[in-house]
């Protein structure tokens, strides 16, 4: 039986080859674009899963309440961890990383700076995975001046040498001993690093609760209560933070987050996160592009019933139970589901690599095979196949045979639902099309906004060690010199990146208070070279010696937090004051206020910022100009082997910060776009197919009209209005649907675009005109056709 229905469905294949193809290539286009969106968001899901102890590990964040604001920081106090260790008997374990950024190594003749060096406790690999190809785990960074390195590094300094013994070196002169290697930390990983070296003593017993720069983990045990644990946060304020923060109005809380919710959950972190909300994005997406090819079927199959009517009735005549009937219907759109998945297999192979590509992914060949995977391909099957077959088969099988043969057989029911289903189809591509747009408006507008200052040919240049005034002043005169460099300064960190809080003693309207600010530290040639404007005050400046001590710059989000209508000699100390009142901090004054600029991307709001006067900086920021750029590189470079011959030369744009921090959204962006035009691509095949079948089915009823004297325009307008009035029916409903989710979408950037009525004006126009450009071709193939043709048999 079922032999017969599979040949009698790949007869029906074969005889309307048109209506196959665009079943099949619209299923094709749609389910390979669900695979590859299935394997995009089966990536995200898996970060940090790849740990044997992952369900068990969490990571500290805190909240820190000043009377103004709240900060959410993943930095914790160095006794944190060790404090909860011992309080709590269901902590496990813990461990603490320091970041010590970009460290330069040195191994004979060889030097490479290294991003993503991290001091840690030895405990790391007691709670984190990592396979060890050199080295013992368990001791690894027991002692001091140990380092285990990645793959990728050891390779870089030992080749394929044993590294296992060997020793590096540190600008500084400090020493580590190899200790282990461990494989490359896998991409989906929310914490990233190169090398993990030992705490000094100094680290590891730190037990200040003044300051939050490190990242703090903990192991629970199994069936750990977190509640209890979360609970103990007040007490534990009380105990060891209250002396040093109440008096300030300041409290301080933390919140367990697990591992696995990482990467999805937090997008206030340094590291470059993903986003729940694309997650659930790119699902609908998938899903919504296997039901628009779906609904295609569904909607050329009922259009095709007065065709298929004779067939039925005689097959029933013959003796076929309507079940019979259902099963060969089913097995039809089973067989197209099949026919595009193999179809669809081929294509994400081929794709695969293009895609990794565009998304940023490393999704290996070997995903394909994994049974989540064939999973997906059996539900796709069921969905697409099943579900869309299901309603065509109903409705073609319910057909009264006698009603058929006699020739007085109407398809009745069909007509609306095929209606219902273009207005979904056109409702889900127009919502696609208002997002896209919104989703580039935004990202244009974080790419286009003002910063506050000027990042076009501004190179950084960040070293360590001895920042010598004299040198770093010789460097700057030989680069001043150079025609083609407009300006050199320095500051203790890019302004792309200016992170961290200290507090402050700074004069109020109730005398002197301690707050949190930013602070930074510039020379008086810093302002100048950024570009950045002076709007009440001056800049730093050497015919001011007394800015070296008791000078400090402000930005306008500073008087606006102190609600200073005069910020010009207001009393700023530099630290706070010790509670016995005995050690007070130097006292600045604020000598001038720059316009607020972004020391961070656009996902972060401006910070009130300190810039405190400081003559030789570890970053250099270089303003060239646009002409010989090369030439001025390699000028900058051999200034630089001069004055720091110790020191490797290596720099960055700052526009490449600026494109960076995007990067993430752009690649979703992307994805987004080119799926949410295969989406609409679907939608139109199915309305061309749809259109064809309308045009065949009137072909009499045009011939009549054009015999009457109607004209090319009145043919064309019948054939088009129809289909012109069901996308016009799917506007009330995507408009809402789009705005509603996409602004709440926009609520999570600081800064926003905002939502223009003509993005709306602008969808609703390309929809008409996608309409009318699939439709137009049939019917003005129809409108010319001879009408003699038509009517010949009349």
């Amino acid at each position: 039986m079922l032999k017969n229905y599979l040949v009698l469905a790949f007869r029906n294949l074969v005889k309307d080859k048109f209506y196959s193809f665009i079943n099949i290539f619209g299923l094709t286009i749609g389910v390979t674009c669900g695979m590859l969106l299935f394997l995009y968001v089966s990536d995200e899901l898996s970060y940090d899963r790849y740990h044997d102890k992952a369900d068990r590990i969490y990571r500290i964040v805190s909240y820190i309440t000043e009377p103004d604001k709240i900060n959410k920081w993943v930095s914790t106090q160095p006794p944190l961890v060790k404090t909860l260790k011992q309080d709590y008997p269901f902590v496990e374990n813990y461990v603490r990383f320091f970041g010590n950024g970009r460290v330069m190594f040195r191994q004979g003749e060889k030097r490479f700076y290294e991003e993503d060096i991290y001091s840690t406790d030895s405990t790391v690999f007691d709670i984190f995975t990592h396979k060890f190809l050199e080295g013992d785990p368990k001791i690894a960074l027991d002692q001091p001046g140990s380092i285990v390195l990645t793959e990728k590094v050891a390779k870089r300094f030992f080749g394929g040498s044993h590294a296992l013994g060997q020793v590096l070196r540190t600008g500084d002169s400090t020493s580590y001993k190899v200790t282990g290697v461990i494989e490359d930390v896998p991409k989906n990983s929310h914490f990233t690093f190169n090398a993990l070296t030992s705490l000094d003593p100094n680290q590891r017993n730190a037990d200040g609760w003044g300051g939050f720069y490190i990242n703090s983990y903990l192991l629970l045990s199994k069936n750990a209560d977190i509640k209890k644990l979360e609970a103990g946060f007040p007490q534990l304020y009380e105990k060891y933070m209250s002396s040093i923060f109440k008096r300030m109005g300041i409290h301080i809380t933390y919140q367990m987050q697990p591992l696995t919710s990482i990467h999805l959950h937090s997008q206030f972190d340094g590291e470059t996160n993903g986003n729940i909300g694309y997650v659930y994005t790119f699902s609908a997406i998938a899903f919504f592009m296997l039901l628009i090819a779906s609904i295609n079927y569904m909607n050329l199959a009922t259009a095709q019933s007065a065709r298929r009517a004779k067939e039925v009735g005689l097959r029933k005549v013959m003796g076929s139970m309507k079940g019979a009937l259902i099963a060969q219907f089913l097995t039809e759109s089973v067989l197209i589901t099949m026919i595009s998945l193999f179809s669809s297999l081929i294509l994400v192979a081929a794709l695969l690599p293009f895609f990794n590509t565009v998304s940023g992914k490393e999704i290996g060949y070997l995903q394909l095979l994994t049974p989540k995977f064939m999973l997906i391909g059996l539900f796709i099957v069921a969905f697409t196949g099943l579900v869309s077959g299901s309603y065509p088969a109903f409705y073609l099988s319910a057909f009264e045979p006698a009603e058929v043969l006699k020739g007085s057989f109407k398809a009745r029911g069909g007509s609306f639902f095929r209606k219902a289903l273009v207005v979904t189809q056109f409702s889900i591509s127009m919502v696609m099309l208002i997002c896209t747009w919104i989703v580039y408006q935004q990202l244009n507008y974080m790419r286009s906004k003002d910063m506050g200052y000027d990042r076009d040919q501004v190179l950084t240049i960040n070293y360590q060690g001895n920042r010598s005034p004299a040198k770093y002043n010789a460097f700057r005169k030989y680069l001043i010199d150079n025609p083609n460099i407009a300006n050199v300064a320095s500051a203790s960190s890019p302004v792309s990146n200016i992170g961290g809080r200290v507090i402050f003693t700074v004069e109020s309207s109730t005398g002197m208070k301690e707050m949190a600010f930013k602070p930074t530290q510039i020379d008086h040639n810093y302002v100048k070279t950024m570009g950045m404007t002076v709007v009440n005050g001056r800049d730093f400046s050497e015919d001011f010696p007394a800015d070296t001590s008791n000078g400090v710059l402000i930005n306008e989000a500073v008087v606006k937090r102190m609600n200073w209508k005069e910020p010009i000699g207001k009393k700023i100390m530099l630290g706070t004051v010790s509670p016995d009142g005995k050690n007070n901090p130097p006292t600045a004054q604020v000598v001038g206020v720059v316009r607020d600029f972004h020391q961070q991307s656009l996902y972060n709001p401006i910070e009130p910022l300190i810039m405190m006067y400081q003559p030789a900086n570890p970053v250099i920021h270089v303003k060239v100009r646009t002409k010989n750029t090369k030439e001025t590189l390699a000028f900058i470079g051999q200034k630089w082997a001069e004055i720091y011959p110790d020191r490797l030369f290596e720099y960055r744009f700052l526009d490449q910060d600026f494109e960076s921090a995007y990067e993430a959204d752009e690649l979703r962006g992307k994805i987004f776009t080119a799926f949410s035009t295969l989406t609409i691509l679907i939608a139109c095949l199915g309305l061309f197919g749809l259109a064809t079948f309308t045009t065949e089915q009137r072909v009499k009823e045009i011939g009549v009209r054009k015999v009457l004297g109607g004209s090319v325009a009145s043919v064309v307008l019948l054939l088009s209005k129809d289909f012109t009035r069901l996308v016009l029916f799917s506007f009330p409903i995507a408009i809402p649907i789009a705005y509603f989710s996409m602004d709440k979408w926009l609520q999570s950037f600081p800064y926003k675009a905002g939502i223009s009525p003509w993005i709306f004006v602008g969808a609703c126009v390309t929809t008409l005109v996608i309409c009318w450009l699939t439709v137009i071709y049939q019917s003005l193939k129809a409108a010319l056709a001879n009408p003699v043709k038509s009517l010949r048999t009349e």
